[in-house]
């Protein structure tokens, strides 16, 4: 039984991520870690929230500012503000004080990620990324037999993050993450948990990096002809187009998937979305208030309602990615909007066997060498908290707290950094077509963040 006090919390960002997806599970652990206060700039948002933590109103703030310029009423922050937030919040938290926990990606550029972690490590604080792929129960099982030697020495990992092409025109077309120069480039926003996969498993830095790919589909020269600016506005082929915000966000509401794929789901999972009416429907991601009327209204007004083809979004849908690490390991990226369902493949190709996996239906499989051997195993999968990763990283994080741990944690900053560097190096590889040279990139990244410090 732990007798020790739960870590108390200040939750930044009351929004989806914040709210719906982190603090639910830290509520699933009162004896570990608990929140205290809250800043969030939406009003009902706040109020929700502060009601659902039993948060004294003293302590609920309308900006994450007002919050570091009172006494510290927490010992550690759990960040969820938007993507351009991070560093200035995440500077200003660790200049108080707080321990960190923050939601990917960590900054906007490199020196700036390099910086945090520097900060964080000057402090003596514990600065946590969520990155939790790492704690997910498929990957968790990918290591334990990668130690056990399963595969032999590793040689190669190609990994495909298939990210569902009602997840793309949600999120990437049509969403918060729809042009670069406010959110990030695809392979950040994303891939960074795909390739903090690959780097884990390589074992060693990265020495070269290359990208190719590009907005070659959703795009205003690939329109159906007659259509109009917005779903809501009459499309001709509205009954046949398979991205229409109608059916995406109200009838039917979510994404017309077999059955059948939903086999490698937990039962926990199932019962998630019988329990919580808002996994029910993709209309919950753009409002509280699901119903038809108030959704329709938002297709008529907000960008979740623009036709896929004629919206301002400017992200890749397609992009590959190429990896030489110090060890002699070597890696390819797949990062596509084009697939049916949400499912990440990762396999690890060594001297003795392979370790192949898809997370959604849970399949794990280890083929060995002479004698040749297949060994399959069913790893369920809950997707809202991202296999389990979700809940682990959190409690990872509260434990290190509350065993006062010093040095890395398994998703701490140093081993987060690698991972975004390799991101911000393959982005600048797409756009130049220039293999980047990873030594290179750190010195420059270096030259920065030193800047940022005087």
């Amino acid at each position: 039984m732990n007798s020790k006090k739960p870590v108390e919390m200040a939750l930044v960002g009351a929004g989806a991520r914040g709210e719906l997806n982190l603090a639910t599970l830290v509520k699933k652990h009162p004896g570990l870690m608990k929140f205290t206060a809250v800043a969030e700039m939406d009003d009902m948002r706040r109020e929700l929230f502060r009601k659902k933590f039993g948060i004294e109103k003293k302590n609920a703030f309308r900006d994450w500012r007002e919050l570091f310029e009172k006494p510290r009423v927490a010992s550690a922050v759990v960040n969820a503000l938007p993507c351009r937030m991070h560093y200035e919040s995440t500077v200003a938290a660790l200049r108080k004080g707080f321990h960190v926990f923050l939601e990917k990606p960590m900054a906007l550029n490199p020196g700036e990620a390099l910086r945090l972690m520097q900060l964080a490590e000057q402090c003596d604080l514990q600065f946590f990324v969520s990155l939790q792929s790492r704690y997910n129960k498929i990957y968790t099982r990918m290591r334990r037999l990668y130690d056990d030697g399963v595969a032999g020495r590793l040689m190669n990992i190609d990994c495909a993050e298939n990210i569902g092409y009602w997840h793309f025109i949600m999120s990437y077309v049509r969403g918060i993450h729809h042009r670069s120069d406010l959110s990030h480039s695809f392979v950040m926003a994303k891939g960074v948990h795909d390739i903090d996969l690959i780097s884990w498993f390589a074992g060693a830095k990265a020495k070269s990096v290359a990208s190719f790919g590009g907005l070659g589909f959703f795009n205003s020269d690939n329109a159906p002809e007659g259509a109009p600016e917005r779903c809501t506005d009459g499309c001709p082929i509205a009954d046949s187009c398979e991205f229409s915000a109608i059916k995406q966000f109200v009838d039917p509401g979510r994404p017309d998937i077999p059955l059948s794929l939903f086999s490698g789901m937990s039962l926990q999972a199932a019962a998630d979305v019988v329990l919580n009416p808002r996994f029910r429907t993709l209309a919950s991601v753009i409002s509280r208030d699901t119903s038809k009327e108030n959704v329709m209204r938002l297709l008529r007004e907000s960008d979740h309602g623009k036709c896929v083809f004629r919206a301002d979004n400017d992200v890749v849908d397609h992009q590959t990615v190429s990896i030489e690490f110090e060890n002699g390991v070597v890696a390819s990226f797949q990062l596509s909007a084009f697939s049916l369902i949400w499912e990440r493949t990762l396999n690890l190709h060594g001297t003795r066997g392979e370790i192949r996996s898809a997370d959604f239906t849970g399949r794990l499989e280890t083929r060995t060498f002479n004698p040749g051997r297949v060994t399959k195993e069913r790893i369920r999968y809950h997707g809202i908290i991202h296999g389990g990763g979700d809940e682990m990283i959190l409690v990872d994080f509260a434990q290190a707290l509350q065993e006062k741990r010093k040095g890395q944690s398994l998703a701490g900053a140093r081993s987060a950094l690698e991972s975004h560097l390799i991101c911000f190096a393959a982005e600048d590889a797409r756009l130049r077509g220039k293999v980047v040279d990873m030594d290179a990139f750190r010195k420059a990244a270096e030259k920065e963040a030193a800047s940022k410090s005087e």
